[in-house]
Protein backbone atom coordinates (compact mmCIF):
# COMPACT_ATOMS: atom_id res chain seq x y z
CA UNK A 1 0.00 0.00 0.00
CA UNK A 2 2.79 2.53 1.10
CA UNK A 3 4.40 2.06 -2.35
CA UNK A 4 1.52 2.54 -4.34
CA UNK A 5 1.24 6.40 -2.58
CA UNK A 6 4.46 6.87 -3.24
CA UNK A 7 4.09 6.07 -7.16
CA UNK A 8 0.83 8.16 -7.10
CA UNK A 9 3.14 11.23 -5.24
CA UNK A 10 6.39 10.95 -7.42
CA UNK A 11 3.77 11.22 -10.41
CA UNK A 12 2.25 14.09 -9.09
CA UNK A 13 5.50 16.12 -8.28
CA UNK A 14 7.08 14.99 -11.75
CA UNK A 15 4.05 17.13 -13.49
CA UNK A 16 5.36 19.72 -15.06
CA UNK A 17 3.65 23.19 -14.75
CA UNK A 18 3.80 26.03 -17.15
CA UNK A 19 3.23 29.57 -16.23
CA UNK A 20 2.44 32.82 -18.13
CA UNK A 21 4.59 35.46 -17.28
CA UNK A 22 5.83 39.39 -17.34
CA UNK A 23 8.82 40.99 -17.89
CA UNK A 24 8.54 43.39 -15.08
CA UNK A 25 10.05 47.80 -15.13
CA UNK A 26 13.06 45.86 -13.16
CA UNK A 27 13.90 43.10 -15.71
CA UNK A 28 12.42 40.26 -13.79
CA UNK A 29 9.51 38.09 -15.27
CA UNK A 30 6.95 37.62 -12.64
CA UNK A 31 4.09 35.58 -12.65
CA UNK A 32 0.88 37.13 -14.26
CA UNK A 33 -3.01 36.50 -12.22
CA UNK A 34 -5.10 33.99 -13.61
CA UNK A 35 -8.31 36.33 -15.03
CA UNK A 36 -11.73 34.48 -15.67
CA UNK A 37 -14.29 35.15 -18.00
CA UNK A 38 -16.38 37.22 -15.35
CA UNK A 39 -13.10 39.20 -14.59
CA UNK A 40 -12.68 37.52 -11.45
CA UNK A 41 -8.78 36.90 -9.94
CA UNK A 42 -8.48 33.41 -9.94
CA UNK A 43 -4.38 33.10 -8.54
CA UNK A 44 -1.34 32.74 -10.83
CA UNK A 45 -2.05 31.89 -14.61
CA UNK A 46 -0.52 28.16 -13.79
CA UNK A 47 -1.50 25.60 -16.57
CA UNK A 48 -0.94 22.02 -16.75
CA UNK A 49 0.06 21.65 -20.98
CA UNK A 50 1.91 24.17 -22.25
CA UNK A 51 -0.61 24.70 -24.86
CA UNK A 52 -3.23 26.07 -22.07
CA UNK A 53 -0.93 28.45 -21.11
CA UNK A 54 -0.39 29.73 -25.08
CA UNK A 55 -3.70 29.82 -25.15
CA UNK A 56 -4.21 32.35 -21.62
CA UNK A 57 -1.41 34.21 -23.07
CA UNK A 58 -3.12 34.87 -26.12
CA UNK A 59 -6.34 36.29 -24.40
CA UNK A 60 -4.77 37.88 -21.78
CA UNK A 61 -2.68 39.95 -24.85
CA UNK A 62 -6.02 40.64 -26.00
CA UNK A 63 -7.63 42.26 -22.87
CA UNK A 64 -4.39 44.50 -22.34
CA UNK A 65 -4.56 47.61 -22.56
CA UNK A 66 -1.54 48.54 -22.42
CA UNK A 67 1.34 45.96 -24.34
CA UNK A 68 3.60 44.07 -21.89
CA UNK A 69 6.16 41.19 -22.99
CA UNK A 70 4.79 38.04 -21.79
CA UNK A 71 6.19 34.57 -22.35
CA UNK A 72 4.88 30.75 -21.25
CA UNK A 73 7.43 29.04 -18.79
CA UNK A 74 8.07 25.99 -17.71
CA UNK A 75 8.10 25.82 -14.06
CA UNK A 76 10.24 23.63 -12.10
CA UNK A 77 10.50 25.66 -9.09
CA UNK A 78 6.94 24.23 -7.90
CA UNK A 79 8.41 20.61 -8.60
CA UNK A 80 11.37 21.60 -6.37
CA UNK A 81 9.61 22.23 -3.65
CA UNK A 82 7.18 19.94 -3.57
CA UNK A 83 9.76 17.42 -4.27
CA UNK A 84 11.47 18.22 -0.71
CA UNK A 85 7.92 17.84 1.17
CA UNK A 86 8.22 14.29 -0.19
CA UNK A 87 10.87 13.24 2.22
CA UNK A 88 9.01 14.92 5.15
Amino acid sequence: MDRCIYNIRYNILRQQLFVVKKLGKNGSWNTISLIDENGSFRGEARFESKNEAQEYLKEYKRRMKNPQELKVFCDKSSIDKKSEDLGS
